[in-house]
């Protein structure tokens, strides 16, 4: 009874193993065969400053300028250490956000979105009030402390450092009407 039971799992392995790369797609329902396609559409995503670039070019060349464009050329050989990249690139650890260097190279480095958010939602409907940066409140000093903690930036004042970071540019209409 036990060899008859036995070698019955073995067909059933077998054949299951052969058939599913046939039969999983009807198995899988198409919602959740896309599931992940059908996120990407509704929540916000990490688009990379390139794309913000298109429309706030000078917001651009102000990070350029800054340490945290090159925050993550800053870690050297810790460049796959977890600890590191989560305050090193934008995004990591999140939905969409900084994978590695060879999957996402777009979100490397301390870029807009890691301060203002996930900008999808912004480039695609720009002048959408709910879009963001534009239509969110966010606590930047709550943001700031989540890397320049005590640990690693003991001196840090959210007030003194703010003004290295803030926009010099002011934003104005421009481009078919984006908001900058």
């Amino acid at each position: 009874m036990r060899e008859m039971a036995k070698s019955l799992y073995i067909t059933i392995v077998f054949f299951a193993l052969i058939l599913e790369p046939v039969l999983l797609p009807f198995l899988i329902s198409p919602f959740q065969q896309y599931a992940g396609y059908a996120f990407a559409e509704e929540e916000p995503y990490y688009i990379g400053n390139r794309k913000c670039r298109l429309c706030h070019f000078e917001y651009f060349r102000e990070w350029e300028q800054d340490p945290h464009s090159n925050a993550f050329a800053q870690l050297g050989r810790m460049k796959n250490n977890p600890y590191c990249l989560k305050c090193h690139t934008t995004g990591y650890g999140e939905a969409q956000g900084f994978v590695s260097e060879k999957i996402t190279p777009e979100l490397r480095g301390v870029q807009c979105e890691a301060c203002h958010g996930p900008g999808s939602t912004h480039k695609d409907n720009p002048h959408d009030k709910g879009s963001l940066p534009i239509g969110r409140k966010i606590d930047y000093q709550r943001v700031c402390i989540k890397c320049h903690d005590r640990n690693w930036t003991p001196e840090f004042d959210y007030e003194k450092y703010r003004k290295r970071i803030e926009h010099r540019t002011k934003p104005e209409v421009e481009k078919e009407g984006a908001l900058r």
